[in-house]
């Protein structure tokens, strides 16, 4: 667990602290800061493993062979 800064006696977040969440606002210390953001990616990688391994939708693949004609085109008019 990552590990955050202890004010005194009281509670990890001191109450009237901004209301925004960021990374460097939250009671992390550095080192419990990197701690989340591995977590989090390793997380994410775990969730969309199996969508990475799926193939690119039509559109996506037409739109690639659309750009590739277009270098090669471009390339041989450089000739």
């Amino acid at each position: 667990m990552p590990k955050r800064f202890q004010h005194g006696n009281g509670p990890p977040h001191t109450i009237g602290r901004h209301g925004g969440w960021s990374i460097g606002s939250n009671g992390l210390t550095t080192a419990g800061q990197n701690e989340l953001l591995k977590q989090i990616g390793r997380q994410l990688q775990s969730d969309y493993q199996d969508m990475l391994k799926e193939p690119a939708p039509d559109r996506i693949r037409d739109l690639l062979k659309r750009l590739e004609a277009r270098d090669d085109h471009a390339d041989d008019a450089d000739l």
